[in-house]
């Protein structure tokens, strides 16, 4: 500030010094946000990558296999926010919802590097992701949907077999 305009001798105001350091302060908290925002995001990710993990099934026989499908299928059904639009012998998709933060779904039957028939759940939530892949507006109330939906598809195949 201009010692000249201000008439104190290029002093600064009290009311000076508490703009400054509140400034200065929300500087700080904005930086320490993001940093925890930064961390629980990285955190939330690793929880979602195990529950994607979870949310796979390896058939031991063919009648196995078919039997599970049936009940993915199911479990589709009643857990998506849209209804089915394709369903067939490898794979299952819902509709992509018109709102954010619903949680939809899909599956896939495939064979893996070994030969095995395995069943994986896909679970999405529309306004999880920005446009660049970081967390949306909705990414904390869309991970633990998701999460609590694969856990329950998990526990709802062993209860299953």
């Amino acid at each position: 500030m201009d010692s000249r305009k201000s008439g104190n001798g290029g002093r600064m105001t009290s009311a000076q010094v508490l703009l400054y350091a509140a400034l200065a302060s929300s500087i700080l908290l904005d930086g320490c946000s993001t940093v925890s925002r930064e961390t629980a995001f990285r955190t939330q990710e690793i929880e979602l990558s195990r529950g994607r993990q979870e949310a796979s099934i390896a058939c031991e026989t063919a009648v196995a296999c078919d039997e599970a499908w049936a009940r993915t299928r199911t479990f589709i059904q009643t857990h998506s926010a849209t209804r089915i639009v394709q369903a067939d012998d490898s794979a299952i998709q819902t509709a992509f919802p018109h709102a954010f933060g619903f949680v939809y779904l899909a599956a896939s039957r495939s064979a893996d590097e070994a030969g095995k028939i395995v069943i994986r759940l896909r679970t999405m939530c529309r306004g999880m992701y920005d446009s660049d892949g970081g967390a949306g507006l909705l990414y904390s109330t869309c991970a633990r949907s998701i999460v609590s939906v694969e856990t329950e598809f998990h526990a709802w195949v062993k209860e299953s077999r």
